[in-house]
């Protein structure tokens, strides 16, 4: 599977080669577990779990690997911070090898250890809820933070399609949640070459693009739990985290609906906001309205060179916009944004491609059938489906910007002070 992709000298100028190399995705895949450690020449295997994934796999786990130590992350949730990374590596001595046994945060903090302590490392993801099993990237909590830090991509994923269908299907919906965001994010990441001569290359784009359109195809099979569907799922996931890792960075898959989720993962915003749901399901709902703004935003950057509009970015304002929270956020939005991303604009590209750069945006599905895959499978599609008052929705879009310094559509928006945001949600 996704032999294509191990190694092959691309148009975009680039050699891509993929780390992770081994994939066995089919019922019964844990009986595989030995044979991968064996080939990856790992021993001493550490399982990491949590609670969840512990309940949900450990008995198809242990039976192939009777042996081996187990370590169980505490936390309802578990989050991604230094506590959990300090106990997941001082667990890691005296093995010679990790394995994932889960998905979302218990990949990111196990590729993270990998990482670290420079020790292969196997997935065994137990939901099909994130795309970033096979990433060389892991999003951390670290210092009052969301930040992604470099990791190590996995060796090997082993999925167990018994346990992937079996999985609650509010996971499966986090899963196409985050997929459907990548309609946003290739979109977000061409306007990048377009606008700031950003590195971007067509055949990465092409794989999101045909992973997102596997799984809009497959919706009415995922919401059923229909085997052959759920297969797609996770092909479509792992190949967009394979995306990512041939690009060396996550732009192909993460642009501003990420931020979303981020910020509302970061700070502390109260009420009665579901902070909790699944990092797919904020995702999804954030993209649903990214549709439905992109082409509005895209046609507001012709403000910038028909008016000669200057970049009106300000530290201090952007740190009075989170006054409110811990000192630590306020501290890390500092750190995060110096210099601004949205300095990397050049007015004469964006003028000379301001054509293809509407063509890009009107490319993007409409919200109104994104919400219907979301509906489909179960998923929530708006922000009421998060607990968010609609005050709140548009806080969070004015300013989650900031949570990552990264070049994109909103970011031009709110330092070019494009758009009006009490606007936004109606």
């Amino acid at each position: 599977m996704f032999e294509e992709l191990l190694d092959f000298d691309c148009s975009c100028g680039r050699h891509h080669h993929l780390t992770t190399r081994i994939f066995h995705i089919e019922a019964g895949a844990a009986e595989r577990l030995p044979e991968v450690l064996a080939e990856l020449g790992i021993s001493r295997p550490l399982l990491v779990y949590d609670n969840n994934t512990y309940n949900a796999a450990r008995d198809a786990v242990s039976a192939a690997l009777p042996e081996a130590d187990e370590l169980i992350l505490e936390g309802d949730p578990v989050h991604p911070d230094e506590v959990q990374i300090a106990a997941l590596q001082e667990a890691s001595a005296g093995h010679d090898g990790l394995v994932a046994v889960g998905s979302g945060v218990i990949c990111d903090l196990t590729r993270y250890a990998a990482f670290e302590t420079d020790l292969p490392f196997v997935v065994f993801p137990t939901a099909a809820s994130v795309d970033g099993f096979v990433s060389n990237s892991s999003a951390l909590s670290i210092r009052g933070g969301k930040v992604t830090v470099p990791a190590k991509a996995p060796d090997a994923v082993v999925c167990d399609l018994d346990i992937i269908c079996a999985a609650p299907p509010h996971l499966a919906a986090s899963g196409v949640g985050d997929m459907l965001s990548k309609y946003i994010a290739v979109a977000d990441w061409k306007i990048g070459e377009l606008t700031a001569g950003e590195y971007y290359c067509e055949k990465i784009a092409d794989l999101e693009r045909e992973a997102v359109d596997l799984i809009v195809s497959k919706a009415d099979g995922i919401a059923s739990r229909d085997p052959e569907a759920m297969t797609a799922l996770v092909r479509g996931l792992l190949l967009s985290g394979l995306a990512m890792q041939l690009a060396g960075i996550t732009r192909p898959a993460s642009s501003f609906e990420h931020h979303f989720s981020h910020y509302l993962e970061t700070v502390p915003v109260g009420g009665e906001i579901d902070t909790e749901a699944l990092h797919g399901t904020k995702v999804g709902v954030a993209t649903v309205y990214a549709a439905k703004y992109y082409p509005v935003f895209a046609q507001a950057l012709g403000r910038i060179f028909r008016e000669h509009l200057p970049n009106r970015f300000d530290l201090e304002k952007v740190k009075e916009l989170y006054v409110r929270f811990p000192r630590s956020t306020v501290d890390w939005v500092e750190k995060e944004n110096v210099p601004t991303a949205s300095e990397q604009l050049d007015p004469v590209l964006l003028e000379k491609n301001f054509e293809a750069v509407l063509k890009e945006a009107d490319s993007i599905p409409s919200p109104e059938k994104l919400a219907d895959v979301l509906k489909t499978v179960g998923g929530p599609y708006d922000y009421a489906g998060l607990h968010m008052r609609p005050e709140e929705f548009r806080e969070a879009m004015e300013i989650c910007c900031y949570i990552r310094n990264r070049y994109t559509l909103l970011r031009l928006m709110c330092d070019y002070d494009l758009f009006d945001f009490s606007t936004i949600g109606d």
